[in-house]
This record gives C-alpha cells, sequence and structure tokens, in this order.
C-alpha cells in the first residue's frame, strides 16, 4: 500500500501532536498522527527540527508549509490518551476535517495495523542511515569472523532511567542478567551459527554481567538512530523495555523475544496498561521470557 503525501490548501483542517520523548517515543507518536491525518482528511504538523527527519524519510509537513494562522499548534482542541501503553479507542472517534490537537504518547500497534506496510515504508532509514549501518554491520561480522550464512541476533539492554530509584517506584522494571541469558540460550538451542550483536544505554553492565559469553559483539559510539539502523539488520531481536527496542523488534520482522515483566502490578505505571494487559503494547506473535 502506497504512502498518503499530504499537500496543504486552505480549505484542509490541521492535526498536532506533542512531540516529547526519545526516538522510539517519537516514532509512536509520529505513526499515530500520520493515521489520524490520513483517515480524518487533516494535514500532519511536525515540527521545523523534527529528529526522524534525520533518520526516516519522513514527509516534512513542517509548520512552515501552512499559514501563519497556524504558527502555532497551542490554540487548538487537546485530546489528551487515557492509558499510555494501550489502545484508547476514543482518539480516533474525533470529527473529520476539525483542526486539533492530541497529547500522549499513543503505545499501542492497534492504531496504525491497518496501515502497517505505509508505517514500514515511513520508518525506512534514510540512505546515510543505511550505508552506515550496512558497513558497520559487515566490519563486525569480518571482526568476530562471522559466517554470514549464520544466524544475527540483535539485543538491545534497556537500563539508563529505567534503573533509577525514581522509575523504580513509579513501576517500571528492566531486565535482570537472568533474562538476557535465556534469551541467547533461546536462539542458540534454535540455530547452530549464532552472532549477538548487543547494544546499550548503559554498555558496561552488560559486559560486565555476560562477560563468560564469546558470541556477542558489544556495540560502542553509535548514537540512538545509528545503532537502531544497526540491529535492524540482524535476523532477529532481543528486547528488554521500552519503545526503542520494540521499533528494532518490528522493523527486524523476525523472532523477537521480550522481557514478560513490564510493570509492578498495581503500581502508577501499571495504570498505563488497560486492564492491566499488556496484548495492546506488545507485537502479536513476540515470544514473553522472563
Amino acid at each position: 500500500m502506497k504512502r498518503t503525501n499530504f499537500t496543504y490548501d486552505n480549505s484542509r483542517a490541521v492535526a498536532c501532536v506533542n512531540f516529547k520523548g526519545g526516538l522510539g517515543n517519537l516514532m509512536w507518536q509520529y505513526a499515530f498522527l500520520y493515521v489520524l491525518a490520513k483517515t480524518k482528511g487533516l494535514y500532519p504538523i511536525i515540527p521545523v527540527n523534527f529528529k526522524l527527519l534525520d533518520v526516516f524519510n519522513v514527509q516534512p509537513t513542517t509548520i512552515q508549509k501552512t499559514p501563519k494562522r497556524y504558527k502555532t499548534c497551542s490554540q487548538l482542541p487537546r485530546h489528551g490518551e487515557r492509558w499510555g501503553l494501550s489502545y484508547d479507542e476514543d482518539l480516533v472517534k474525533v470529527p473529520s476535517h476539525t483542526n486539533v490537537k492530541y497529547d500522549g504518547y499513543f503505545q499501542s500497534w492497534k492504531y496504525w495495523i491497518k496501515f502497517e506496510d505505509e508505517i514500514r515504508d515511513i520508518f525506512q532509514f534514510n540512505d546515510s542511515m543505511k550505508e552506515s549501518a550496512s558497513s558497520q554491520f559487515g566490519d563486525i561480522l569480518q571482526e568476530m569472523n562471522f559466517d554470514r550464512k549464520g544466524v544475527v541476533v540483535g539485543v538491545h539492554v534497556r537500563r539508563g532511567d529505567y534503573a533509577t530509584k525514581g522509575h523504580k517506584k513509579y513501576g517500571k522494571l528492566t531486565p535482570n542478567a537472568t533474562y538476557y541469558k535465556n534469551a541467547i540460550t533461546y536462539f542458540r538451542k534454535r540455530f547452530q551459527n549464532v552472532l549477538f550483536i548487543l547494544s546499550s544505554d548503559e554498555i558496561w553492565w552488560p559486559i560486565k554481567v555476560l562477560e563468560s559469553e564469546t558470541d556477542i559483539y558489544y556495540v560502542r559510539g553509535n548514537s540512538a538512530a545509528e545503532d537502531m539502523a544497526l540491529l535492524s539488520l540482524a535476523n532477529h531481536t532481543i528486547m528488554s523495555v521500552g519503545t526503542y527496542g520494540w521499533w528494532i523488534g518490528w522493523i527486524t520482522r523476525g523472532i523477537t523475544v521480550y522481557y514478560k515483566h513490564i510493570f509492578v502490578p498495581g503500581s502508577e505505571f501499571a495504570k498505563e496498561f488497560r486492564n492491566n494487559s499488556i496484548e495492546d503494547f506488545i507485537y502479536p506473535g513476540w515470544i514473553g521470557m522472563e
């Protein structure tokens, strides 16, 4: 399915999103905005300095494309989500062809699953990102003396803010070493010749807890976007928690293993999941482990 190329004219209403967070969050928000604009006949407004413009083939529908009366989105009616990590059907009930602003994270594949092919087309890395990732990927295989006919598994270890006291108190969880060892063992048993390429926001931690493993390459020095592009070239994915690893698994399209304990039951974070269920967030067919 071919993606929509939005054009603006004076009669067209606009849709805005209060973009916030890192790369993974921005991808959720843009996917939501794109589909709402497409289905409601709106023009999707993105910031002039939108980070995704430097990474993917996102159409630059910035505020500069519209008349001065749309200089800011702040005066438009605001629609907020009820759950950050579950589908909220009320958000898609807004009238068509009406100026609107959305506030939230929209972290559910259900918002855009009917247009998934278009979202995949949008979230193709631009040529510069592709070339850099492909070159680095080849260098890693050569350095590890790994046969290209083997299976490569991308591993993302999310620590950082998730490992802080504040986030733990809120109810966010991040896997311990046992989860990664279990996931690695799963792929070793499934495939004969496997190499693991691992990135992390705290690379020292997996190096320490997985120091006895000899088939892991630890990525250093990349930006978040560069790591995502690199790991997306793998055959399969081991993600931890959070949105960044989610998108790596989705882009890669292989087997994706995720940490099944996403939140502390009864916590504030648990309230972001409708009925304490992760099914609106976790992509169908992915494998939960602990």
